[in-house]
C-alpha cells in the first residue's frame, strides 16, 4: 500500500499546488469580464475555465459553464463579439461589439483589474490571518562599522524608529531606506539591559542592493545587518578536544548542555557557562551538514574535560573550535576541485601562495585566474595534515543573486560559511482599515517590482534567461505549497499581479491590446479596419507565441543547469 501511496503524494505535491494556482488566477482574471459584461447587459454565451475537449458543463441562464481539458487559461464567449456576425436588430443590446466605447473597454479592463483586487484581497488576508516574518533584531555587526560607532551591537532588538514602532525588519528598513542623509532616532533593547537605549544614527546614501527598485540609491547604516554567523564549526586539529571527541568539521552544534545556541557569538558564553562548574563533560547536541542521507539528524555527542581551561585563553580555541568559513561544504561533481582531489571538509589555507583569510579571499584569486598559467596552487589542511594542490579553474556563466548573467572562473567548491537570519516572529493586524491598507502598499510594491524588472531587462542589467514559462510557475508553485499557506498565499499575489501587468501590455490578443484598439477607434471616431486588426492579431499572436517558446527554452535549460 505504502508502495501506492508514496507516487501519489509526490504526484499531488508537484502537480496539484500549480493548478490549484492557476485555476484559481483564471477564474479571477475570466470572473472579471463575466460580472461587468452581466452589469452592461452582454449576453454572456459561455464561460470556460480551459481549453480543448469539454470534461463537464452546465447551463444556467443563457451563459454555459465549462470545464476543459487543457488547463493553462479559460475565456469568456460574449455575443455579439464577432465583427462579421450578423446580429438582428431587436438583439443588438445584448451585443458586445454594439455596447459605446467606455462599456466595451470597462468590460476588457475588468479582467486585468481582478487579478489586481484579488493580489490585494491576498495580501489583506495574509497579513489579518497574520504570518511569521523576520523579526526586528540586529544580526553580526562589525566593530569597525558605522553601527557599532553609532552603538548598535550584535543581537540588540529594534523597538522604535523616530517614534514609531517596528515590530518586523521590513518596518526598520522602510524607516532608513528614504532617511538618506539624516539623522534617526533609535530606541533599543538589549541583553542585559533592563531599560531600553537611545541610539542617534546617521544614515547615508548608499547604492540600493535591490536593483528591481526604482531608487537607485537609499539610506543605508553601514554594518547593520540581519544576518549572523551560524553554529557551524570547523576542526583544524583532529586531536584537539573537541576534535578527540568526535566533533568534526561541518558539525552544526544546537545545544550546549541542553542550551540552544543559534548564532556563533553565543556559543563563547554558552561553553563558559558548561565550565564553571568543574565539568568533567560538556554535552552538545549536533548535526552533521555533511551527512548526505540524514542532512537533517540530530544526536547528542559528549565532550570529555580532563584538563582545566585557562581562562586566559578563548575558549573556543582551547577546545580546538573555529568558524567553518574556509572550510570546503561541497565540491560538484566533474568539476575542476574534485578532478585535482579537493574533498569536503577540507580547510582552504592558502590559495595562489597567498594566506586565505575569508572565503572571498579564495573567490576573488579564482576568478582573476590567468589562462595562460598552469593553474592555481591550493594549500589545504586535511585532517591536520597540509596538502598541496593545482588546480585548473574553468570559465562559465552563472546567474548572479541580482539575476545578471557572469562570465567568471570557477572551481566547484561550496563554503562552510552559512549566514542566518534573526529569528521570526509573529506578526498580524487587526483593524480593518490597516489590514487594506498593508493589501495595497504590498500590491503596489510588488506591481512596481515587477516593472522595474522588465525596465531592468530591456536595459540590459538583468538577462533574459530570468524569463519563464508554465514550468518555473509549477516549480516556485510546489516550493511555495511545501513551504505552507503564507508562502503559497503569497506566491498567488504576486503572480496574479504579473498577469494583471502582463495582460494590459498594448499587444493584440492580449486584453491590453484590445484596450489599444478601443482607444484608437475612440480618438477616430471610428474602428480600424478589419484587415488592419487582422494583421495586428496576427503580430500579436506571433509575438505571443515566441515568448512562449522562448519563455519555455528557459524552463527546460535553468531546469537542466540546476539539475546536474
Amino acid at each position: 500500500m505504502n508502495n501506492l501511496i508514496a507516487p501519489l503524494h509526490t504526484l499531488f505535491n508537484n502537480f496539484a499546488p500549480f493548478f490549484i494556482l492557476l485555476g484559481i488566477l483564471i477564474f479571477v482574471h475570466e470572473m472579471g469580464h463575466f460580472l461587468v459584461a452581466k452589469f452592461f447587459g452582454v449576453r454572456v454565451e459561455v464561460f470556460s475555465m480551459g481549453f480543448g475537449k469539454e470534461l463537464f458543463s452546465f447551463k444556467r441562464g443563457d451563459t454555459k459553464y465549462r470545464l476543459a481539458a487543457f488547463p493553462l487559461g479559460g475565456y469568456v464567449k460574449m455575443y455579439g463579439d464577432d465583427p462579421g456576425a450578423n446580429i438582428p436588430e431587436d438583439q443588438k443590446r445584448f451585443s458586445f461589439l454594439h455596447k459605446p466605447i467606455k462599456e466595451r473597454f470597462a468590460i476588457v479592463l475588468a479582467g486585468p483589474l481582478m487579478n489586481l483586487f484579488f493580489a490585494i484581497f491576498v495580501f489583506s488576508f495574509i497579513v489579518g490571518f497574520g504570518e511569521e516574518v523576520p523579526g526586528p533584531f540586529i544580526g553580526d555587526v562589525a566593530t569597525e562599522s558605522k553601527a557599532f560607532q553609532a552603538g548598535f551591537r550584535s543581537g540588540d532588538k529594534i523597538l522604535k524608529v523616530n517614534g514609531d514602532e517596528t515590530p518586523t525588519w521590513s518596518h526598520v528598513q522602510k524607516k532608513i531606506e528614504p532617511a538618506s542623509g539624516r539623522a534617526i532616532s533609535v530606541l533599543v533593547e538589549r541583553k542585559g539591559e533592563s531599560q531600553p537605549l537611545q541610539l542617534d544614527a546617521p544614515v547615508v546614501a548608499a547604492d540600493n542592493e535591490n536593483i528591481f527598485s526604482s531608487d537607485r540609491q537609499v539610506g543605508s547604516i553601514a554594518g547593520l545587518t540581519q544576518e549572523s554567523r551560524s553554529t557551524v564549526v570547523g576542526i583544524q586539529n583532529p586531536k584537539s578536544i573537541a576534535g578527540s571527541a568526535g566533533l568534526t568539521s561541518l558539525h552544526q552544534i544546537m545545544a550546549v548542555n541542553g542550551t540552544k545556541v543559534s548564532y556563533w557569538r553565543e556559543l563563547p558564553a554558552a561553553f563558559q557557562e558548561a565550565l564553571k562548574t568543574n565539568a568533567i563533560e560538556i554535552t552538545l547536541r549536533v548535526r552533521d551538514l555533511n551527512n548526505s542521507e540524514k542532512p537533517d539528524a540530530e544526536n547528542d555527542l559528549k565532550i570529555p574535560i580532563q584538563t582545566a581551561w585557562d581562562q586566559k585563553t578563548d575558549v573556543l580555541s582551547w577546545l580546538g573550535i573555529e568558524p567553518a568559513e574556509l572550510y570546503i561544504y561541497q565540491v560538484t561533481k566533474g568539476s575542476p576541485a574534485e578532478q585535482a582531489g579537493l574533498l569536503p571538509r577540507d580547510k582552504v589555507v592558502s590559495v595562489a601562495d597567498q594566506p586565505a583569510l575569508a572565503w572571498n579571499d579564495v573567490l576573488s584569486r579564482v576568478k582573476s585566474f590567468d589562462p595562460k598559467s598552469d593553474g592555481i596552487s591550493f594549500k589545504i589542511l586535511r585532517d591536520g595534515e597540509e596538502k598541496s594542490f593545482k588546480v585548473t579553474p574553468k570559465m562559465t556563466t552563472m546567474m548572479t543573486q541580482k539575476g545578471k548573467e557572469e562570465h567568471r572562473f570557477i572551481i566547484g567548491i561550496v563554503s562552510g560559511f552559512f549566514p542566518i537570519g534573526a529569528d521570526n516572529v509573529f506578526y498580524r493586524l487587526t483593524n480593518p482599515v490597516q489590514i487594506l491598507q498593508h493589501g495595497v502598499a504590498e500590491a503596489g510594491y510588488w506591481t512596481n517590482f515587477i516593472v522595474m524588472s522588465l525596465v531592468r531587462l530591456v536595459q540590459g542589467e538583468v538577462s533574459s534567461k530570468n524569463i519563464g514559462g508554465v514550468l518555473t510557475i509549477g516549480r516556485v508553485a510546489s516550493h511555495s505549497f511545501a513551504a505552507g499557506l503564507s508562502s503559497f498565499l503569497r506566491m498567488m499575489g504576486l503572480i496574479s499581479i504579473n498577469l494583471f501587468l502582463v495582460n494590459l501590455l498594448p499587444v493584440p490578443i492580449l486584453d491590453g491590446g484590445h484596450l489599444l484598439f478601443y482607444s484608437i477607434e475612440g480618438l477616430r471616431g471610428a474602428p480600424l479596419s478589419m484587415r488592419k486588426m487582422e494583421i495586428a492579431q496576427q503580430v500579436g499572436l506571433m509575438l505571443l507565441m515566441f515568448l512562449m517558446a522562448f519563455a519555455f527554452f528557459n524552463d527546460v535549460t535553468n531546469y537542466f543547469a540546476t539539475s546536474w
